[in-house]
């Protein structure tokens, strides 16, 4: 299995999602984006970047193909769908960014085609297409099958996109392939209907979020029963997308568990940048929690032990550590 993580990310403009920033592990990232002058804003700003961050004047689709795509004045809007215009975010002073100021054709590919042309085994999908997802995750399901563990993916929970499928749809085609629904990016802030709204609370409708779904921690072992160094490879791999996507907790699950269930040594591995992400990140979660009532910090030095097989850097060790505390 290849020691880097391999992400595909649909409708890329602006350039890597932030739960990719950070991620410091070996990486190949292809960044798709059909809008001809922001692809090469895009080459140009990861220059230096370009032995791991790839971008690809080429939208993505159900199949490979031709796509028309309308070009919105706000171009983070521009979509192959219709848009209905039926969100309060885009009115008065802001209806302009809706408004279509071009329409291009572009050279659309699926996912499965575009990995099988390059041998690629995809470890995580991430979808912000403006109502084309549902038809981009069809044409991804033999790398969903294979080897996707983790998805992030815009979903719409009203009728923003003309005929275009609703959360249900995507959440149901999922569920399917073993993967389950880890969160959404919403934190009670929805579409506001006016200016009469607590920012400390609740307020708006729920129109749209990013969802987060997760292979099965069951069928991500069954993916491959022969351990060894794959097996940790792939659970690295997915605790690092824990860790990113707010779920701490679910990724230290699946290391412990490959740990003392699968009998997994991460050993295998200490010399990677992905070990080291890993490590970096265990480490800062548990230092982050040390202040928290009822944490154990003999609990937290236990979990660290159990997974990675030596002690943890604490108090001054931590503190005194450049790699855990660069600044």
């Amino acid at each position: 299995m290849n020691l880097k993580t391999t992400v595909i990310d649909a409708g890329g403009r602006y350039g890597l999602h932030p739960t990719w920033k950070s991620f410091s592990g070996e990486l190949t990232y292809y960044l798709f984006e059909p809008d001809l002058s922001e692809c090469e804003r895009l080459i140009s700003k990861y220059a230096n970047r370009a032995d791991d961050v790839n971008i690809l004047n080429l939208a993505l689709d159900m199949s490979d193909g031709v796509l028309e795509i309308d070009l919105f004045k706000n171009r983070a809007m521009s979509s192959s769908a219709v848009r209905n215009p039926i969100s309060s975010l885009f009115r008065d002073e802001r209806l302009q960014e809706v408004q279509i100021i071009d329409r291009i054709r572009v050279r659309s590919r699926s996912i499965d085609s575009f990995s099988n042309e390059n041998k690629l085994e995809v470890d995580f999908l991430k979808l912000d297409t403006e109502g084309s997802e549902y038809d981009i995750l069809l044409g991804a399901r033999n790398q969903i099958s294979e080897n996707v563990v983790g998805i992030r993916v815009e979903v719409s929970f009203a009728n923003i996109f003309e005929g275009k499928p609703l959360f249900g749809a995507i959440s149901d085609l999922l569920l399917k392939e073993d993967f389950f629904l880890l969160n959404f990016d919403y934190n009670g802030r929805g579409d506001y209907q006016n200016e009469f709204v607590n920012l400390d609370g609740r307020y708006g409708i729920l129109t749209a979020s990013d969802a987060v779904f997760l292979r099965r921690k069951d069928s991500l072992f069954e993916m491959d029963e022969t351990g060894g160094m794959s097996q940790a490879i792939r659970i690295l791999k997915y605790a690092s997308f824990c860790f990113e996507n707010g779920a701490p907790d679910v990724g230290l699950d699946i290391l412990l568990s490959g740990r003392v269930y699968h009998d997994v040594n991460f050993d295998l591995l200490n010399a990677s940048l992905l070990y080291k992400f890993v490590d970096r990140s265990v480490h800062k979660l548990f230092y982050s929690l040390k202040w928290q009532p009822g944490q154990s910090l003999k609990r937290h030095a236990d979990c660290y032990r159990q997974i990675f097989g030596k002690e943890m850097k604490t108090v001054n060790d931590y503190m005194e550590s450049i790699e855990l505390n660069p600044g």
